[in-house]
């Protein structure tokens, strides 16, 4: 580990070298005046050469530095251009701000351009960690919290926080419980006490069956640190692994991690990806197919082992392994804003420690399933950061590299994406609504700057992130959160120490079409930019002398309506037609009539488990028609699962039927949908656990085998043919005052390609590959140093 930091540091010092050498060329190239003709031959000799560039960029680091550096010199170039050539004359106020305020925004894109070039220059992997002696073995406390979350789905994260590979005595799982606090217990609300005291009673039935440690306190200050940190306080594991109530954790999270703690003394965070196994209310309504790599990919893939090479991995809030000492030392979780994770690897980072990112998910989640929590949920994040760079501004924090500080920087600045988002939004309305003159351009130089700019941000984006973020999917996924997280930038602004923490809902379910009822800011911001198409077209037919500025900026708003009208998919919540595939197992199970157990019981295939409900294929034969009978809705039956690697899990469950089906799947016979009998949650969560979530190696081929790269003409032609046709089915819903229906042949296409991929890859696979069981070595043979 030491040579591993010292290798670090010289590729660090390196690095910036590199890049200072770069920044002297690209300055001297991006200030030197030449023709407007010259200009435009020098872009396409640029543009062609990141063209041809950028399909290596994403895997070879001297390929990548090139792109980088040729689009680095078109940014500048732009940049100045934009500065010296393009404002309009003080003599007109008006035109003026509003010129000012978009020169503005593109400034800001222009250094965010720079800092997310430095963070995603040279991604780095990390190897596994050396195997520890006995003697060597930190012991951790695994804490989950809770608020509001139902028993079943803490069940399940208990249940596979348990079966984590470790030694013995070594780890202790504690469920932090918010929502039975005293405070809440005592609530003078008489339904809040009533169900806080329900609550805590039941969940501490269910840890004291489970064997794990509850822990609840006085009062709800300071959100989920105040919550954590109280647990901190009766505990004194040497290392402090958090899970949120819904991230299940794989059995070798910890083998995989914890060796790191014991090779470098001054580590104090291993953070790994969160992956998810259900698609986000976005992707879902607008109907991105399963081949579109998830939202957080390209952070969680790409940004954050870059953030890892500066030194500037941070804490996510949960999935993460965290060093006792370095918490004590800043005073446990921070608590000052409502993104408590960031924070507290802010505070320590500036006190000398140590972290790192781990790219392997060893955790599966749960994310909003509505729009309306979705937005809760980033309005919360993007308060935090803006607290964050408010309260405890990274490039004023003492102890910090200068590459720390560009990384919490770019992290954080980041979140100001709804003011500059939607200033690119309202920019061609200024001029089309109220004949503003936010630009003075000439044709020629839309040739010469504008549209080269353009090509390299795509080209540049595509090259870098082509297989984890698809070509103008950000744009749409920031112009669905503008209008909403506008408001909460701004207030924070304002009022830094105001901000309230809001739980996002982890139960909730769609049963049917609705349209959000949190649609009409992103409508209305529809509304203008189809106002913004009508008002070019008045302006093309009534000022025929402006008819090419017209186009231009017509150009421009048709693009912000096309990107707009597929966002506004988003409030049309679509039912949950699609199933889980990536959850799905394929386990052996015996399976009993309630009334007739003895014998071997009836073939069949549990292909779906969770705490309360459970799915299972039987085949259509002679043999389930003799043991079982005609089944029905309402039956009893018995279910064992057949785990030859864990036969302490083969329980037996009682259970009863809710839906028999014939299961359209080729060959896959009948399908009984059945729901676990009170008092056999614990069983049924182990099973889920063990069977579900145990073994990373599912995870990490979703992550390489779903997602596909897709070119940049590809990207844009997809967006624009979702977006077109969307239209219609957008203003019906809006007319009938529901979501229109959605279930098409897409639908079951996309449902075929997600279920052959998820059998292919993510078939349960059975014991875990090394280092995940051979973590620990003789106390004798020499282990991590």
């Amino acid at each position: 580990m030491r040579r591993e930091r010292k290798r670090l540091g010289a590729g660090m010092v390196l690095l910036i070298l590199l890049w200072l050498a770069l920044l002297a060329v690209i300055v001297v190239l991006a200030a030197t005046p030449i023709a407007t003709p010259v200009e435009a031959l020098f872009a396409l000799v640029g543009v062609s050469s990141i063209w041809l560039l950028k399909r290596f960029a994403s895997t070879n680091r001297q390929a990548r530095f090139i792109v980088l550096a040729i689009a680095s010199v078109f940014v500048m170039r732009y940049w100045i251009w934009r500065l010296a050539e393009t404002l309009p004359s003080q003599d007109d106020p008006l035109s003026f701000a509003a010129a000012v305020v978009l020169f503005g925004a593109e400034t800001f894109t222009v250094a965010l351009f720079f800092l997310t070039a430095l963070v995603t220059a040279d991604p780095i992997d990390r190897d596994p960690p050396k195997p520890m002696r006995p003697s060597q073995v930190p012991s951790v406390d695994i804490l989950v919290p809770s608020y509001n979350e139902p028993p079943e789905l803490l069940a399940v994260t208990l249940a596979a926080a348990k079966q984590v590979i470790y030694p013995e005595g070594r780890k202790t799982v504690v469920l932090c419980d918010d929502g039975g606090t005293d405070q809440r217990c005592n609530h003078p609300d008489p339904d809040i006490s009533r169900g806080a005291q329900e609550r805590r009673k039941l969940l501490q039935e269910l840890c004291r069956d489970m064997g794990i440690v509850y822990s609840t306190r006085a009062r709800n200050e300071h959100a989920k640190a105040g919550n954590l940190n109280a647990a901190l306080q009766r505990l004194s594991g040497d290392l402090v692994l958090i899970l949120d109530a819904d991230h299940v954790p794989s059995r070798d999270i910890l083998a995989r991690t914890a060796g790191y703690f014991v090779e470098n003394p001054r580590l104090f965070l291993v953070q790994t990806p969160h992956f998810f196994t259900n698609r986000d209310p976005i992707e879902r309504n607008i109907g991105l197919p399963e081949t579109c790599p998830s939202e957080n990919e390209m952070f969680y893939s790409t940004i954050h082992r870059g953030l890892d090479r500066l030194g500037g991995a941070f804490f996510c809030g949960s999935a993460a392994l965290l060093r006792r000492k370095a918490l004590d030392e800043v005073g446990g979780i921070s608590g000052v804003t409502i993104t408590e994770d960031a924070e507290t690897a802010l505070d320590i980072h500036s006190r000398g420690w140590e972290s790192m990112y781990l790219n392997r998910a060893m955790i599966a989640g749960l994310q909003p399933e509505t729009f309306a929590s979705f937005i809760q949920q980033r309005g919360r994040w993007a308060t935090g950061m803006m607290q964050i760079l408010i309260l405890k501004n990274p490039l004023f924090r003492s102890g910090l590299s200068l590459a720390q500080r560009f990384c919490y920087l770019n992290s954080m600045s980041y979140w100001l994406f709804p003011v500059v988002r939607m200033t690119f939004l309202l920019s061609p309305l200024f001029y089309l609504f109220f004949g503003l003159q936010v630009f003075v351009v000439q044709p020629d130089e839309v040739m010469a700057y504008i549209l080269p700019y353009l090509l390299v941000a795509f080209l540049v984006q595509n090259g870098l992130f082509a297989r984890v973020r698809w070509p103008l999917i950000s744009e749409v996924y920031e112009i669905a959160q503008t209008p909403y997280l506008l408001m909460a930038v701004f207030k924070t602004m304002l009022r830094p120490h105001a901000a309230k923490f809001n739980v996002t809902a982890k139960d909730e379910s769609l049963d049917n079409d609705f349209i959000s009822p949190v649609m009409k800011p992103l409508f209305i911001t529809t509304l203008l930019m189809f106002g913004g198409l009508v008002a070019a077209g008045i302006r093309w037919y009534m000022y025929p002398g402006d008819r090419l500025i017209v186009q231009i900026v017509g150009g421009w708003a048709l693009f912000n309506f096309i990107l707009t009208v597929l966002s506004l998919r988003s409030v049309f919540e679509r039912q949950r037609r699609l199933r889980k595939p990536r959850t799905e197992i394929m386990v052996p199970a015996a399976v009993w009539s309630e009334s007739k157990t003895d014998g071997a019981g009836v073939s069949a295939v549990l292909r779906m488990s969770s705490g309360r409900t459970m799915q299972f294929t039987l085949n259509d034969d002679d043999e389930a028609r003799e043991g079982l009978g005609m089944i029905r809705s309402g039956d009893r039956l018995v279910l064992c699962p057949v785990i030859p690697a864990a036969p302490d899990l083969e329980h037996h469950l009682r259970l009863h039927v809710t839906r028999v089906s014939h299961d359209e799947q080729a060959g896959r016979g009948t399908a009984v949908t059945v729901e676990v009998e009170d008092g056999q949650l614990i069983p049924a969560s182990e099973i889920t656990a063990y069977l579900v979530y145990g073994n990373s190696e599912k995870w990490v081929a979703a992550r390489e085998a779903l997602p596909q790269a897709r070119g940049l003409i590809s990207g844009i032609v997809f967006v624009l043919r979702l977006s077109v046709g969307s239209i219609v089915p957008s203003v019906l819903a809006l007319v009938t005052h529901r979501a229109a229906p959605q279930h098409s042949r897409k639908d079951e296409d996309r449902n075929t390609v997600e279920k052959t991929a998820i059998e292919h890859y993510l078939a349960d696979r059975g014991a875990l590959p090394a280092p995940a069981t051979e973590f620990l070595v003789p106390e004798e043979t020499g282990g991590a140093t």
